[in-house]
């Protein structure tokens, strides 16, 4: 796994668990079964790591994140945390360096963001907050809430709301502004038009685990020419989500389904309808609506289906969108005044590495220029996450419907 997978992968973890990251650093769920040194309040040195514009970003605020990164990634123990180091090619200064850098983005959008007419009015912070206070039942409830999910009042819950919504609404401004052209959807589709290959596009129609009877009996009128699939899914079918559509799940390059159904999926072909496929869901009746085979030369994007496009599309919008944010953070940087502190001695999280420093220093650039991007899309995600769309998810494991706002408590927000 390369190393920036790696990264992606704990940070997500640690912000899921722990907090929105540049709000106070907040304890863990399994903060109570970590070493001494790792505690909140356990080995911080004071002082101040870095200052953007005379805003001050405490050292301590850097310790605890780190030290929270440990616990959530399993990295505890003095030998974990040196191997984990040593295997990603990192060492305590260049990882201290990367929070760093995060927490300075972070307060470079907080004041910035203006200057791309990007702002957060106090009614729209109200809004969401009004929305989560409503699933309490009283003060004290919400106040429980608050501190459960790291916060130690309202305020600081906004706090982490305000950078979320504005880092947001940046990110989709940036996607406005990088529309690829068709020429570039095309290139793209080229390198990538085989991860496709072979795709299948399905529907079914789903009966408890109770209705095994009458799952059989609309097989056979099915199978008998009594009944349209389609017809059959919307009446009978009690995954909601897809029984709308005829039954229509999607293509299975695009999302995940539940092993019975893909091994019962990969079996069939285009117009064929499966035997009863029973799952942790129930019983589905599966067909195969279409099946991609990528032609052996790609002239035009019609040749894929819309679906795959939209996926093409979203990913080089998406690379756009980050490198233009990255180049706008770094003007930002050079306009406004960033200031860097050196590291101090005795921080908790310190380790004395096997190799030499001077080879330890050899930085996987593409990784750590990620961690900045993926701690801050992360918790934007993390705030302002989509729910899963409607219907039980009986098919699908992954679905990217209809979509409302989950609770940044839930999320794991942090003071």
């Amino acid at each position: 796994m390369k190393k920036s997978s790696i990264i992606k992968t704990i940070v997500a973890l640690s912000l899921s668990s722990v907090c929105i990251l540049g709000v106070a650093g907040c304890s863990t769920s399994t903060e109570e079964d970590a070493p001494d040194a790792l505690q909140t309040d356990t080995g911080l040195t004071g002082g101040i790591a870095a200052t953007v514009n005379g805003v001050e970003i405490e050292e301590d605020k850097v310790t605890r994140y780190i030290n929270n990164f440990r616990i959530n990634g399993g990295y505890e123990t003095e030998e974990d945390w040196k191997e984990y180091l040593q295997n990603n090619s990192y060492t305590v200064e260049s990882m201290r360096d990367e929070v760093i850098d995060t927490l300075v983005n972070q307060e470079l959008v907080l004041q910035c963001a203006e200057q791309r007419n990007v702002t957060v009015t106090d009614e729209e912070i109200d809004g969401y907050v009004q929305k989560m206070r409503a699933n309490y039942s009283s003060d004290e409830a919400w106040q429980t809430g608050l501190e459960g999910a790291g916060f130690e009042n309202e305020d600081g819950y906004r706090e982490a709301l305000r950078y979320s919504i504005l880092n947001k609404k940046l990110e989709e401004g940036f996607d406005a502004e990088s529309e690829p052209t068709e020429e570039e959807l095309l290139t793209q589709a080229q390198s990538s038009i085989t991860t496709y290959n072979g795709a299948k596009r399905s529907s079914h129609i789903l009966f408890g685990k109770d209705d095994k009877e009458l799952a059989q009996s609309v097989l056979d009128q099915i199978r008998n020419g009594e009944i349209d699939f389609a017809e059959a899914a919307t009446q009978y079918s009690t995954d909601t989500g897809s029984a709308s559509n005829g039954g229509d799940v999607g293509w299975d390059k695009l999302t995940t389904f539940v092993t019975e159904y893909q091994d019962a999926l990969s079996n069939l072909a285009v117009g064929q309808v499966s035997d009863l496929v029973e799952s942790e869901y129930g019983y589905h009746i599966i067909t195969v609506t279409e099946e991609f085979n990528a032609p052996e030369t790609l002239e035009s994007t019609s040749q894929i289906p819309e679906a795959f496009m939209e996926e093409i599309k979203t990913n080089v919008t998406s690379t756009g969108s980050d490198e233009a944010k990255d180049a706008w953070l770094e003007s930002m940087r050079e306009a406004n005044d960033v200031v860097i502190n050196p590291m101090p001695d005795g921080l908790p999280y310190w380790v004395q590495l096997d190799e030499p420093e001077s080879e330890q220093e050899e930085i996987n650039d593409d990784a750590a220029e990620d961690l900045a991007d993926d701690v801050a899309a992360e918790e934007a995600d993390l705030a302002l996450e989509g729910a899963q769309g409607e219907g039980d998810g009986s098919a699908e494991n992954n679905s990217s419907d209809s979509t409302t706002m989950t609770n940044p408590l839930n999320a794991g927000a942090g003071n």
